[in-house]
């Protein structure tokens, strides 16, 4: 999403071209150049909001993540109206190929009922046939590269004006994409993984989003919807790119173990 800020260009007359320090650049060299600068942040801060009027869902979530050179996050759910079970929030941690969950309809399940539970992610799938990389997969939706791709596909998007978020002074963009334009733009690999977050059959219903992205063309917020009156609206507000962090396991005596294949299999 972030390469979408500059599609429509920056100049108040609607021009195609938008300025960079002394040179002007065309709308698709601007969406390169964005694409390349949003690709290099491999790490930062994102906080998660989905709303879903229909069903009266609300999330909230918050989390610092490293993509590269092997993801690495820390994050908290800390709101989960109308979301099941999960609605006491939690905490997880992922480092070094292993989940570390903090959720306390888990911990009865582990010995001694310690908070918190460790997952192998390699031998969950082995061991349960569970496909927990795949879940823990899932926490790259909130990788503003990926998204950045995915919506240089946009055809309509255009300039809204500036605003300020979080502090920071950004330019509001807002467009529309298919599901199928979105996905054509990654590379064969990213095409496989992400299309298996869309519904199949999917491929031709449109995305709304709206983005605002600060003077380095990194996106500070990012909404996306359903553009067919579609009730439910995912919200990402980014902060910290770049910015090291650390990811520690739970104190060992707070770890207890899953039993993978009882609890899965049921």
């Amino acid at each position: 999403m972030g390469a979408a800020l500059l599609l429509s260009g920056c100049a108040g007359d609607g021009s195609r071209q938008v300025s960079t320090g002394a040179m002007k650049l065309s709308a698709a060299e601007a969406v390169l150049q964005s694409s390349q600068k949003t690709g290099q942040a491999d790490s930062f801060k994102a906080d998660l909001t989905v709303t879903d009027a229909r069903s009266g869902a609300h999330v909230q979530a918050t989390g610092r993540f490293r993509l590269r050179p092997e993801l690495t996050f820390s994050a908290q759910l800390q709101k989960a109206e109308g979301a099941g079970p999960a609605g006491a929030g939690g905490q997880a941690i992922y480092t070094g190929g292993v989940l570390y969950a903090k959720v306390p309809q888990l911990a009865r399940f582990t010995a001694d009922g310690k908070p918190w539970v460790k997952v192998d992610v390699a031998q969950a799938g082995r061991r349960a046939g569970v496909d927990v990389a795949g879940l823990v997969e899932q926490v790259q939706r909130v990788d503003p590269a990926e998204q950045t791709k995915m919506f240089t596909a946009s055809k309509d998007v255009r300039r809204v004006g500036e605003e300020t978020v979080d502090g920071v002074r950004t330019v509001h963009y807002t467009g529309t994409v298919t599901v199928r334009e979105a996905l054509d733009r990654l590379d064969p690999d990213a095409r496989q993984r992400v299309s298996r977050w869309f519904p199949q059959g999917a491929s031709d219903e449109k995305i709304a989003f709206d983005l605002w992205a600060d003077a380095d063309q990194l996106p500070r917020k990012i909404v996306s919807k359903g553009a067919s009156g579609d009730t439910g609206s995912v919200t990402v507000r980014y902060s910290d790119y770049g910015k090291s962090f650390s990811v520690n396991p739970p104190p060992a005596d707070q770890v207890g173990e899953l039993p993978l294949t009882g609890l899965f299999g049921n």
